[in-house]
């Protein structure tokens, strides 16, 4: 500040000696006066300075970046503001990714499961042509967010797998999903079928006879087939050698034709 002061005084006065060094000669003023302003005008170039001097002068006086005006503190405030809003944005999207993140892994972490399902697909039935003649058909799995799928059985209508998955059961018990298609090998695979089973009662059962001593086969409950469910024929829920087992055969849906048997088992968490 106090070189800003200096120079102040210094320019000024340089200021106002170039003013008075270049003013015009009044009309009564000596003829070597007059003389000697034509000759700084025209030969020395002297009033050249006067307007050299009046643009210089402000930038050294009041630098821009010193002033403490409104407008200057409306600037820096709005460029401070600037910088702040864009590093509370990125911590704000750091937070909320960092917070999405650990959702996601507390939800994954909140699943509880109930037991295990031993699904045994047995053999499908006078399924869908989806090739010339025949089909390769497998059948895929789908409870809650597993997935598992048998092997191809190639070129039948009529496929036996007696292929066993297993799945764990969530809680709350969603469905069982099954979906047959057909696979090919140079185009996407062809939809033969679906169907869907309610798994609760066999979850149920299968928890209240955990822990039965129980040695011969007893019936346990019966789920009737109608014209308003899949079954084929009446699917019986069963106590056989401790173990809590449902047969079932199904029609497929969404499917010109086809049946699907299986056999499911359940194991409560406590085995």
């Amino acid at each position: 500040m106090k070189f800003l002061h200096h120079s102040f005084f210094f320019f000024f006065f340089f200021f106002f000696f170039l003013k008075n060094s270049t003013k015009k000669p009044k009309p009564d003023a000596q003829i070597e006066e007059r003389s000697d302003f034509i000759k700084r005008k025209y030969e020395l170039k002297q009033f050249s300075n006067e307007q050299t001097a009046s643009t210089i002068m402000p930038s050294y006086v009041t630098p821009y970046s010193e002033i403490n005006t409104p407008n200057n503190k409306h600037f820096e405030k709005q460029h401070t503001g600037v910088r702040h809003g864009l590093g509370q944005a990125f911590r704000n999207s750091w937070r909320r990714k960092e917070c999405e993140q650990k959702s996601v892994k507390k939800m994954m972490g909140m699943v509880e499961f109930v037991g295990l399902i031993k699904v045994n697909i047995i053999r499908g039935t006078n399924l869908a042509v989806r090739d010339v003649v025949t089909s390769d058909p497998y059948v895929i799995l789908t409870l809650g967010h597993q997935t598992m799928k048998t092997r191809v059985v190639k070129s039948t209508l009529n496929p036996v797998w007696n292929e066993r998955l297993m799945l764990s059961i969530p809680d709350p018990v969603p469905p069982l999903r099954l979906q047959v298609y057909d696979k090919d090998t140079f185009s996407t695979d062809d939809k033969m079928g679906e169907a869907e089973i309610d798994i609760q009662p066999l979850v149920a059962a299968a928890k209240a006879f955990e822990n039965s001593s129980i040695s011969e086969p007893m019936q346990l409950g019966k789920w009737l087939a109608t014209e308003d469910n899949t079954l084929v024929k009446d699917s019986i829920i069963s106590l056989v050698d401790g173990k809590v087992k449902q047969d079932i055969t199904l029609k497929l849906q969404n499917v010109e034709r086809g049946h699907l048997e299986m056999e499911l088992e359940c194991l409560p968490l406590t085995q």
